[in-house]
């Protein structure tokens, strides 16, 4: 008997005001579509909690800190999003007991999540959806974090260690060869100079090569420093998996592959090899490629807040950026000291600094097309094998262009009108370059997007479906 299933995937939620209230036509449409499919994926990209019962976590100059009500988690169950990833940057913003109270809301709102948990264990598991055309499965995990707030296993009379699913990044600085040894002279004379004799066993940081060297600069000597180099013919930045992080979260795709009908797995990014582009990481290719060769079916990656090329491997797509499908941090009314202190402002003036000063968050200005614009994307997957992908752009309350002026605001500020941050299907010109831009960047993965009346569109050529590991290609 022939089995089918259609996938919606709605990107990352930085949704900090309810919305469930709402009845105007173009949010009941975007509800109506997600309901439509059989499952519905997101990315959360924010805290819920009582501001009250909880502090901020990070105690460092970076960024929000992304925290809404514990009601906006039922919104987004209301909307049709059934599976939630939950591995991010933001994921500790509040800590240990943020987190906690986080999947607490998620979960009440009947919400299936995965990348975060009480120990590694839980944070690496797979979360299961039963629906009526079959169960489906999510493995999350992100790269960037901190070593803090990587998720640790119990033992013996220890607890575990609530937090992320890391995917850790191997980061190399290839310099040309006196380049390198004028940074070896540089170092050695400064005393910061670390070699492969100074790792190993019990030492801290990454494990060196031969012909590897690292600054341990004074703000990371905890960490055994993050800079390393090596000489090469052409500078350039490369990354690869962390290999014990690779083969855990291999480990649950493969536990999720036997035990799921559909296997998602989300990677949450935020490094990069130089300024943030419109290509991948090579670290992110590797892994995507992996999962996919493992059993995973989708690919689903995220964290630079903007949409990326879409590249079909073994018959199997990997989204290497959704971008952002809500975008409300402009609303946050519960932000802690640090954040005033990271953007320039006087924190010895707390009692006069509300929520609504500006600048606070990241992303807002310039504002950038990239920031207020993604789609919503079907994925239709018939026996088991992925025949057709469908997007739809959406935009979040500006016009997709270079100076994106506003379209829907809220609030009557003369200096900083605020953006809705709410999805809406785009029409027109703003379609249109939504969909260019993913086509432009699928076409150099080896991907053909075809656009017509507003909607892109993806056909897969039937084949036998990818084998995995063990199983003859």
């Amino acid at each position: 008997m022939s089995t089918s299933m259609t996938v919606a995937i709605a990107g990352e939620y930085l949704a900090a005001r309810p919305f469930a209230q709402l009845t105007d036509p173009a949010m009941l449409g975007i509800r109506d579509a997600l309901h439509a499919a059989d499952v519905t994926y997101a990315h959360l990209e924010m805290n819920f909690g009582d501001h009250r019962e909880l502090w901020a976590g990070r105690g460092d100059s970076y960024g929000s800190y992304m925290l809404a009500d514990p009601a906006v988690a039922a919104d987004l169950a209301w909307l049709g999003v059934d599976v939630l990833s939950m591995a991010n940057n933001h994921s500790l913003d509040f800590g240990q007991r943020g987190l906690t109270s986080t999947l607490d809301a998620c979960r009440k709102a009947g919400l299936a999540c995965a990348g975060t948990g009480a120990d590694l264990d839980e944070a690496r598991k797979p979360a299961y959806r039963e629906t009526s055309a079959g169960r489906v499965a999510l493995v999350a995990t992100a790269s960037g974090n901190k070593a803090t707030e990587w998720a640790g296993r119990p033992k013996e009379t220890m607890v575990g260690r609530p937090g992320i699913n890391p995917l850790r990044v191997n980061m190399c600085h290839e310099v040309d060869a006196d380049s390198a040894a004028a940074l070896r002279e540089a170092a050695d004379g400064l005393g910061i100079l670390r070699t492969k004799a100074h790792t190993g066993p019990g030492k801290t940081g990454q494990q060196l090569a031969d012909d590897q060297f690292q600054l341990t600069l004074p703000g990371g000597q905890s960490a055994a420093g993050e800079f390393v180099f090596h000489s090469a013919e052409t500078p350039r930045v490369t990354t690869t998996c962390h290999p014990e992080d690779l083969e855990a979260n291999l480990r649950s795709i493969r536990s999720a592959r036997a035990m799921a009908d559909i296997v998602l797995v989300a990677h949450h990014f935020n490094l990069s090899e130089g300024p943030r582009g419109n290509r991948p990481p090579a670290f992110v290719r590797e892994f995507a490629h992996r999962a996919i060769d493992e059993g995973a079916d989708i690919y689903l990656g995220h964290g630079w807040h903007r949409t990326l090329g879409i590249e079909i491997y073994r018959g199997k797509p990997i989204f290497y950026g959704l971008g952002n499908f809500f975008a409300q941090s402009a609303f946050l009314e519960h932000v802690p000291a640090d954040a005033y202190e990271t953007w320039g402002h006087d924190a010895d003036s707390l009692p006069s600094l509300t929520p609504d000063i500006w600048p606070l968050h990241p992303g807002l200005g310039p504002h950038r097309e990239t920031w207020w614009s993604s789609a919503l994307i079907n994925v239709d997957i018939v026996d088991g094998r992925v025949e057709s992908i469908t997007l739809r752009p959406v935009e979040l309350g500006r016009d997709v262009s270079d100076e994106a002026p506003i379209t829907r605001s809220t609030g009557r500020s003369a200096t900083h009108p605020l953006t809705e941050g709410r999805p809406r299907l785009a029409k027109g010109e703003n379609a249109t370059r939504v969909l260019e831009r993913i086509q432009h960047l699928s076409r150099d993965l080896g991907t053909d997007l075809t656009i017509d009346d507003g909607v892109g569109s993806i056909r897969l050529i039937p084949q036998v479906a990818a084998p995995t590991k063990g199983e003859p290609r």
